[in-house]
């Protein structure tokens, strides 16, 4: 007999275990939280759809207004990284959004979880993609600021490679 059969039997007599049942709240919770984790990552998607489209509209904006216009060599793509950061993280945020076809079976609640696990999941990435290049983007154009203010140039590369050269011959 182990722990179990022993604190259901009093008395010779088998006393029925009752299996306590969720609690209210954390079941409506946990349904509410599947029924919409779907939406809440489109609304994210939505959400990055309209920064990266402010932020490449400004800082076009602010390109097409200053004196960065004939620049060569690696500063055309310093000040071209974080538009084509925000074009990338744009394009993979729309594809959250972009309606598809899924052959699904309803009749099996197997198949309709499995679906759903999938479309869920195939979401999550696309928007943890955008994310990244967000977030690449923001790196880009702090780049550009120091280089634009001068703070940061090409120089600062060969500074920093002839001072770590010596610093190893010494």
């Amino acid at each position: 007999m182990n722990g179990e059969e022993a604190e259901s039997e009093i008395d010779g007599e088998e006393v029925p275990v009752v299996m306590p049942e969720p609690n209210p709240f954390w079941k409506q919770n946990a349904e509410r939280l599947v029924a919409e984790s779907i939406s809440s990552v489109e609304d994210t998607a939505k959400q990055f759809v309209t920064i990266t489209g402010l932020l490449e509209g400004i800082y076009f904006h602010a390109i097409t207004f200053s004196d960065i216009k004939n620049v060569e060599g690696i500063s055309v793509l310093i000040y071209v990284a974080p538009l084509v950061l925000w074009l990338a993280s744009l394009i993979f945020a729309v594809m959250v959004l972009v309606r598809k076809k899924y052959g699904l079976n309803i009749n099996s609640s197997r198949d309709s979880k499995k679906k759903f696990e999938e479309i869920l999941e195939g979401k999550y990435q696309l928007i943890r993609i955008s994310g990244g290049f967000l977030i690449l983007s923001f790196v880009a154009l702090t780049i550009a600021v120091l280089h634009y203010m001068e703070i940061f140039s090409s120089n600062t590369f060969e500074i920093w490679q002839n001072s770590s050269v010596q610093l190893f011959q010494k």
